[in-house]
């Protein structure tokens, strides 16, 4: 008897993570990933979490054969609303400064609830004075 409640502790322990990772790869697969290649650096971010009311979230994948990728990436990168509102970047989790290719998540403060759309802006990447990258919020 106490076999089956262990199992079956363990299965619907097993079933909620199953949920949560299916639930997050759909949040993440809601927004296509927008790419920018100017001065031999492709950069491609896609939104992980983009809601009104939470911190947004940006996977941002950087590459090139050229040039060091050095920048800071929260000190380069700004979001902004519909509505005017700038969202400095609070954190980056990924690659240090260096190398060719660079993978991280960018985050900012949570959206305004009134917020329906947003424009990243990553300054100073080889040269490139700014490049944007636009998303619709999903509602």
């Amino acid at each position: 008897m106490k076999m089956f409640r262990i199992f079956g502790i363990v299965a619907l322990a097993a079933l909620g993570i199953a949920a949560l990772v299916v639930n997050l790869k759909a949040d993440a697969s809601a927004y296509e990933m927008k790419s920018n290649s100017e001065n031999r650096v492709r950069v491609d971010v896609r939104p992980v979490q983009l809601t009104a009311g939470q911190p947004a979230k940006f996977e941002v994948r950087m590459n090139t054969h050229s040039a060091d990728l050095v920048q800071d990436m929260a000190a380069a990168s700004t979001l902004k609303d519909n509505n005017g509102r700038e969202y400095k970047a609070t954190s980056w989790q990924g690659l240090p400064p260096g190398g060719h290719h660079r993978t991280g998540v960018l985050e900012f403060p949570s959206l305004a609830d009134n917020s329906e759309s947003i424009t990243l802006v990553i300054r100073a990447i080889d040269n490139v004075p700014e490049r944007t990258f636009n998303w619709r919020i999903a509602k």
